[in-house]
């Protein structure tokens, strides 16, 4: 899976949850885009965890993923000023979500946080954004991939790559994990074809009861 088709599922996630009524998760999902999506730029994203930010509509989904395509596609053709003349525009619309900061204050916070770190906010035409080491798409798994095979949240997976227990784990610009599929026994599919077996067991055992070995004695 590429990062472009991995953020479409990530967005598309959002709105399910949404529309789930699983407010709470769909936020963190939401700001979780958010953050990478200024991790691309190489931008800080320490003032998310400092604002409240609200739950987007469909509508405001739809607006700020288009975006976000924007910037990607800016990125990836190595067009750095088109990139950041994309954020402005980006910010202007993350300002319908966070109520107590508008376009000027997310810069704000995003210029103070740059100069924390010591880095130029805007970067001359000149100057181009590094990229991340290669990723083997074809041969990885997102987290939230590998977190479907083990069995286990996506957040925990985040938390192994961190630690260090998939050591050739690698991100990507988006700043997302991807984890070699030598980590796991089984793949992907192997593990939704154990997971839709268990299910229809799990719906026998409950229309006919549990089978053991007195039922054959």
């Amino acid at each position: 899976m590429s990062q472009e088709h991995e953020e479409e599922v990530l967005w598309e996630t959002v709105a399910i949850l949404k529309e789930q009524n699983h407010s709470e998760n769909a936020l963190v999902l939401f700001k979780r885009l958010i953050e990478g999506t200024l991790s691309k730029l190489g931008l800080p994203t320490a003032f998310l965890d400092e604002v409240k930010i609200d739950l987007p509509s469909n509508e405001f989904i739809i607006r700020i993923r288009a975006q976000d395509k924007k910037i990607y596609e800016s990125l990836k053709s190595k067009d750095t000023t088109a990139a950041y003349e994309n954020l402005v525009d980006y910010v202007e619309k993350l300002s319908e979500v966070i109520p107590e900061l508008d376009r000027k204050g997310i810069l704000a916070k995003i210029i103070a946080g740059q100069t924390q770190m010591r880095v130029s906010v805007m970067p001359s035409s000149a100057t181009t954004i590094p990229l991340q080491e290669e990723v083997d798409y074809a041969n990885s798994y997102s987290t939230l991939e590998a977190a479907k095979i083990i069995g286990v949240s996506d957040q925990t997976i985040r938390r192994w790559c961190e630690k260090g227990k998939y050591p050739d784990a690698k991100k990507t610009e988006g700043n997302r994990w991807r984890i070699p599929k030598k980590y796991f026994k089984i793949t992907l599919e192997e593990a939704r074809k154990r997971k839709a077996f268990e299910h229809q067991l799990n719906e026998f055992n409950a229309q006919y009861g549990e089978v053991n070995d007195d039922d054959f004695l």
